[in-house]
């Protein structure tokens, strides 16, 4: 799938592109087939796509899969703005997107999982990356977590 920046800021800016929200109540229940299923479903019909899975808690998870021209999130539509402004037909790409406070300094991770060519033709390579990335981040999550709480115990006790 190819695009120019600005029709890729057009499909951003009107908001046509097609997202999908998915939850989990928590890490044990976490399913990635519906989003495979979305993602790749959206890629095979040329659709820009940002999918979702929301997993609950105090301080929730986001692992999102997004088709775009730069690894930036899609509502990050004024910076991507000017990053593709005027550029020549390229191809999309997608990536793997974990949003939490303990994943980076910003909160955001985004990697490339493939361009959307082949993302659509070689489906299970892309979702084996796409589960390692996230369980990696996860496992990072909850280690920080467990770290935060160890902290905070300690200093209660003080």
């Amino acid at each position: 799938m190819q695009m120019t920046g600005n029709d890729f800021i057009a499909v951003l800016k009107e908001a046509t592109y097609a997202t999908k929200s998915l939850t989990a109540a928590d890490q044990t229940t976490i399913n990635l087939d519906d989003l495979f299923a979305f993602a790749q479903s959206m890629a095979q019909q040329n659709q820009v796509f940002s999918g979702e899975l929301l997993i609950s808690g105090d301080e929730p998870i986001s692992l999102r899969l997004e088709s775009s021209l730069v690894n930036l999130p899609l509502r990050y539509t004024n910076a991507i703005s000017k990053i593709v402004i005027n550029d020549p037909v390229a191809d999309l790409n997608v990536y793997m997107i974990v949003e939490h406070p303990f994943v980076t300094k910003s909160g955001l991770r985004i990697e490339k999982v493939a361009s959307v060519a082949a993302f659509i033709d070689d489906p299970e390579s892309s979702q084996f990356k796409v589960a390692a990335f996230f369980d990696d981040y996860l496992q990072i999550i909850n280690e920080q977590v467990a770290l935060a709480a160890v902290e905070n115990e300690e200093t209660t006790n003080d």
